[in-house]
């Protein structure tokens, strides 16, 4: 490796911590600000994409969980984009600050299903 040129393991870290910050982004703004999600009705043992608020019955987490891969997928995407006209190196620092900030994302998105099953 000549000078300062970025390292394959860099651009597969940002990639990924990326796409951890994406994903835990849309996992939980989908069911924040009520976005369509992919809804099962066990009883009817049908599937729909409704808006807004869930039933009691149906189960939306598959929905959830599509929401949250698709910000996943978005956030590798575009980082691995970014990463393909990066030709220097990242610091320590920059790698510190994007560890904190996709563990934060995921802690955070922890947090907030934490809250909204309260009080078990």
């Amino acid at each position: 490796m000549a000078g300062n040129e970025l390292p394959a393991w860099q651009r597969s870290y940002v990639v990924a911590t990326i796409a951890v910050i994406g994903g835990s982004l849309a996992y939980v703004l989908c069911d924040w600000s009520g976005w369509p999600r992919l809804t099962f009705d066990p009883y009817h043992g049908s599937w729909s994409w409704p808006s807004g608020a869930t039933r009691a019955v149906p189960i939306n987490y598959y929905g959830t969980l599509l929401w949250g891969a698709g910000g996943g997928l978005l956030g590798a995407s575009l980082a691995a984009l970014a990463m393909r006209r990066r030709t220097r190196g990242l610091s320590s620092g920059a790698i510190t600050l994007l560890t904190a900030w996709s563990l934060t994302a995921f802690g955070f998105a922890g947090w907030f299903y934490t809250w909204n099953l309260w009080p078990f």
